[in-house]
């Protein structure tokens, strides 16, 4: 008997034409139980690479048996995936508000007194039937907070983000698929989780603190953060078993299903250890390269200008090499040089630059990872 494979569709909002959009859900269940895991790709419209490692992924559990269950949902957010201005999908911000889409999740947990009463209620249980019973709360306050004000409607803004939560809140392990611009593959991974996510042997991680800045990563480990918090208040020291992850897969408003296949093995790789995948025939090793966040840096476009960018996602770079190259006509009429030189403050790693040759002065141009270890 293989895995058990369900799919449904959760509505999202309804057009003025009455058609529906909604969330595609697809569940796969092991005949033998285990962890669950929950991914999630295109939050942001424009990100495409995760929907093909999903399909990559969904074609293996239809041939591999897996102990626990998966659950996955590609095209996270038909709203921004719709959202085409020409031939751009204007997908990271609702064209409404202006909000990035993967800003707008909630953190239920934060100074909740629910959350110390629970802690209190079961400080002297072992660690799963804590976690048992914690997502038991955590799936309470979701549907209160679905129900805030419902008299009065649904505020679409956000509205996606929290059926999302609500799809993940079971999980025991989240994987959010993302892209940048035009970027490498890397990591955004909080500080309790900086040892175990070489288990995904991505080459570049990024440190973040245990803090909520309304992303679905966060989202998701922090009410754990502050379960562990409330604990401590309490004496006991409690150990997380749950992980949340930023997972970025390449560039924007493209996919590769051959590189697809490559994504596929650091998450099957990441899932075996966990316990979920049972067999691995083709482990995947990698150099893996750190920096903390504040160590993440932004150069900004000091010019408006054409840019050719002279070094790749992933390059390292040596502090004074050339990272870009600009051409402003402008200054042809002040008798300046018509061409101008970006050079690297630091010796850096290139994580991702702009995706246009076209940038106006203050435009984020480069992410580069600095003090790297």
């Amino acid at each position: 008997m293989m895995n058990t494979i369900t799919s449904s569709k959760v509505p999202v909002v309804e057009l003025p034409s009455g058609e529906v959009l909604s969330l595609k859900v697809i569940d796969i269940v092991g005949k033998k139980k285990g962890p669950m895991c929950y991914l999630q790709a295109s939050v942001h419209g424009a990100e495409h690479q995760g929907n093909a490692v999903i399909y990559q992924l969904l074609k293996y559990l239809e041939k591999n048996e897996i102990a626990g269950s998966i659950r996955l949902v590609p095209m996270a957010n038909p709203i921004a995936l719709n959202n085409k201005i020409g031939t751009y999908t204007h997908g990271r911000f609702n064209s409404n508000t202006g909000d990035n889409w993967n800003r707008l999740y909630h953190d239920f947990t934060k100074d909740n007194d629910q959350v110390l009463e629970f802690a209190k209620k079961y400080l002297g249980y072992d660690e799963l039937d804590i976690d048992k019973q914690y997502k038991l709360l955590l799936s309470k306050l979701i549907e209160d907070k679905k129900n805030e004000n419902s008299n009065y409607g649904i505020d679409r803004n956000g509205h996606v983000n929290i059926l999302l939560q609500e799809l993940a809140h079971n999980a025991d392990y989240v994987l959010d698929l993302h892209t940048g611009p035009v970027a490498t593959r890397y990591l955004y991974v909080p500080e309790y989780l900086e040892e175990k996510c070489a288990d995904l042997q991505f080459p570049h991680n990024l440190i973040i603190p245990n803090n909520f800045a309304g992303a679905m990563d966060e989202a998701s480990f922090m009410p754990w953060i502050n379960l562990q918090r409330a604990f401590k208040e309490l004496g006991r020291d409690y150990d997380i078993a749950f992980e949340a992850y930023t997972v970025e897969l390449g560039s924007e408003e493209r996919i590769s299903l051959e590189e697809a296949q490559l994504d596929l093995r650091h998450i099957l790789h990441y899932l075996f250890l966990r316990g979920i995948v049972t067999e691995e025939d083709n482990p995947i090793t990698t150099t893996i390269k750190k920096c903390k966040l504040k160590d993440y840096k932004t150069y900004y476009a000091p010019r408006g200008a054409l840019y050719e960018y002279m070094v790749q996602p992933g390059q390292a770079v040596k502090k004074g090499e050339v990272l870009a190259v600009a051409l402003n006509f402008e200054n042809h009429f002040k008798e300046e040089e018509i061409k101008i030189e970006l050079r690297a403050n630091q010796d850096c790693i290139v994580i991702n630059h702009y995706p246009s040759s076209s940038v106006p002065s203050g435009a984020e141009l480069f992410q580069v990872m600095e003090s790297i270890y």
